[in-house]
């Protein structure tokens, strides 16, 4: 953690067992929900952390029971439903979403998600201000000896790829983690633009626009290797 920030950014992940939770507010999500996965973090809204998710239940009346999970988990639109699950639109302002939205120099990412079996587990990007900011709020909440993997620095790697317009980060993003690029494909364009509440050709100019941008970028480093 005491790699400076001109080195780059870094990330850890951080394993935290219901048990250790059981004091925050996100603990009641469990009672609802088999699984909810962050798919893609969509900013704060009056401070509220705000993401699209993938939640995981037996009885759809989960959907529904938002009065209950105020605390930590306010379904603001159900963008897509299907047999035992449903992609939502959510502000999360549990204690350890809010503290970190505090902080501008680390945010959550993806792979994050709470279940019954595994538990809490976040992955958490930033500056080394940011990640020893986390880490020790973090320390403090859970009393417990935290299961914690700190990453190497994000640099070679991960510059080389292409930075693409925010929007468009989101739309590929999303269609990766629906699996429109998995073999066969799990979703379609439509799938996507009504997940994000946008027009399937705007999808497609999106997605069009960042594969082209990606494999250019990946031909012109190959040659050069």
């Amino acid at each position: 953690m005491a790699a400076n920030g001109a080195n780059g950014l870094r990330f850890f992940q951080v394993k935290i067992s219901n048990n250790q939770a059981q004091h925050l507010p996100g603990a009641i999500i469990n009672k609802f929900f088999s699984k909810v996965e962050m798919i893609v973090g969509l900013g704060p809204e009056d401070s509220i952390p705000r993401c699209i998710a993938r939640v995981e239940f037996s009885d759809v009346k989960s959907l529904e029971r938002n009065d209950l999970l105020k605390d930590s988990f306010q379904i603001e639109k159900i963008l897509l439903e299907g047999d035992g699950f449903a992609y939502v639109k959510v502000k999360t302002p549990g204690t350890i979403q809010v503290m970190i939205a505090k902080e501008e120099e680390c945010w959550v990412v993806p792979p994050t998600f709470i279940s019954k079996e595994g538990g809490f587990f976040m992955t958490i990007q930033g500056t080394s201000k940011g990640l020893k900011y986390a880490r020790d709020n973090l320390v403090s909440l859970i009393p417990e000896k935290l299961e914690m993997r700190i990453s190497k620095t994000i640099s070679a790697d991960w510059i080389a790829a292409p930075k693409l317009p925010e929007r468009r980060h989101v739309v590929m993003r999303t269609a990766v983690e629906m699996g429109y690029y998995d073999t066969p494909r799990k979703c379609t364009q439509k799938d996507i633009a009504d997940l994000l509440s946008i027009q399937q050709g705007t999808v497609a100019e999106h997605l069009q626009y960042a594969e082209s941008i990606i494999v250019n970028s990946w031909a012109k480093q190959i040659s050069l290797s």
